[in-house]
């Protein structure tokens, strides 16, 4: 069975077509003779047939009407109903004796109907066969009034023997082949999948089921490999270049330090600023994308406790509501990274912030930060989670602007460093409200609402 699962599809499907001919083979080998043993409605005809042969030949040797009368009687003891009519009625006059070939042939033309025939008698139970008109000899003539076969006779066996020899293979069959062919490719599939949508190639595509898939897996990981090194590459050489450039940016600030005009020296400091900001965001999400901090227990209330009151402490009025106490398993610093890049990106549009922490149970940490600013259209909610885009045009309100970097880097934060979600979603009546679903929480803490408002806290 090992070497099956890891030949080539085209020798897997030629072994599942050859077990399928095997299979239906036995079981029509093993079955039938016993369905039609029982069940055959040409053997039932076949010996009325026989049956009525020797009625018709005991007749014709009959010599008087007592000879007769017994001939009728043994006709009731074989359960045919059968009457004598003279030759004269019968049409047409002139037909010739029936001889035993003829009797089979004409029983199996009154009994056997077409198809549509056949629906007739299964459905309708006053459905009744033609009779059979046998010349004895020239003065005289039988009329057998055929039977009505029960439909066990010809239908159920006929179901019974299509389902033992073609349902249940093929359901054997597509069976078998699920598990040897589709589902590694399902497997493999869902992988590449996992991949696009994540963005992750961490994790190898694991080279299991055909040597098709097997070799394909083993491209990919190929690829995988080069690509993890390009971008591994390309990311140490701009947190290089990052890096570097803190040092001609001091030397600047230094100088434009000491620069007599104040209104050029103000100008020179604020796009040194904007520069140095640049770089620390830059760095954020460049070393997000590779750094891999363990997990440890933190208090979620706590954690966003202290980022509501940091930014309200700055003069941004930032309030907390959630339970006081939610014990969770997360990277504490990129979670606090992750919530104050989306605090500070509201604050340059709204004037207030609600940050909003929820234990679901089984559905997972929900963490919504909603603010009262104008919003962003259904387009562009898609396009600032896009590294360096900003959507500053829809969203005027305030003053400042970022880089493009603080949705990416939170998203990844959420996404990659906690296996959660962030959506962008329409808050009313106006504003936009982010919602962070992170997994289920190991262990939770209840508590009464809070409200956190700079450094007043108010029970609810």
């Amino acid at each position: 069975m090992k070497s099956l699962r890891t030949a080539s599809i085209r020798t897997q499907i030629l072994v599942l077509a050859l077990l399928l001919i095997v299979l239906v083979s036995v079981v029509a080998a093993t079955t039938e003779p016993f369905i039609y043993g029982r069940h055959d409605k040409g053997m039932a005809i076949g010996l009325l047939a026989g049956r009525i042969e020797r009625l018709a030949d005991q007749f014709r040797e009959a010599r008087s009407p007592e000879e007769e009368a017994a001939a009728l009687n043994l006709a009731a003891k074989l359960h045919i109903s059968v009457e004598k009519l003279p030759a004269s009625q019968i049409s047409p006059p002139d037909e010739a004796e029936a001889t035993s070939a003829d009797i089979l042939q004409r029983t199996r033309r009154a009994l056997e109907d077409d198809f549509f025939g056949s629906l007739r008698h299964l459905f309708d139970k006053e459905a009744t066969s033609v009779p059979l008109i046998v010349k004895v000899d020239r003065d005289r003539a039988l009329v057998f009034h055929m039977p009505t076969f029960p439909r066990s006779l010809w239908f159920f066996p006929a179901v019974a023997s299509g389902i033992l020899k073609i349902v249940i293979p093929l359901i054997v069959l597509a069976y078998v082949s699920s598990w040897l062919i589709i589902r590694p490719m399902a497997g493999f599939a869902a992988a590449a999948e996992r991949a696009s949508t994540d963005d992750s190639l961490e994790k190898p595509f694991v080279a299991e089921g055909s040597s098709e898939i097997r070799s394909l897996a083993a491209s990919l990981n190929t690829m995988r490999s080069r690509i993890l090194q390009m971008a591994e590459s390309r990311t140490r050489m701009l947190s290089s270049i990052s890096h570097d450039l803190r040092t001609p940016l001091t030397r600047l600030r230094m100088r434009a330090e000491r620069c007599e005009q104040p209104e050029l020296q103000r100008k020179m400091l604020d796009d040194l600023t904007v520069l140095d900001g640049m770089i620390n965001e830059s760095l954020a999400f460049l070393t997000n994308a590779v750094h891999d901090v363990p997990s440890r227990k933190v208090d979620l209330s706590s954690l966003l406790q202290t980022i509501a009151t940091d930014f309200s402490e700055t003069g941004i009025d930032v309030r907390f509501s959630g339970p006081r106490r939610l014990k969770y398993m997360c990277k504490p610093e990129s979670i606090t990274r992750a919530i104050s890049n989306l605090v500070e990106n509201a604050s340059r549009y709204a004037t207030q912030i609600d940050i909003e922490l929820q234990d679901a149970g089984d559905e997972g940490v929900f963490v919504r930060i909603s603010d009262n600013g104008p919003g962003l259209t259904d387009e562009l909610k898609m396009r600032v989670l896009e590294p360096f885009f900003k959507a500053d045009e829809a969203r005027t309100t305030g003053v400042g602007g970022g880089f493009g970097l603080g949705l990416p880097t939170a998203e990844g934060i959420i996404r990659k460093g906690h296996g959660g979600k962030l959506t962008l979603l329409d808050r009313t009546p106006n504003g936009l409200t982010v919602e962070i679903v992170l997994p289920p929480a190991r262990d939770s803490g209840s508590g009464r609402l809070s409200t956190i408002s700079g450094r007043t806290v108010s029970i609810a």
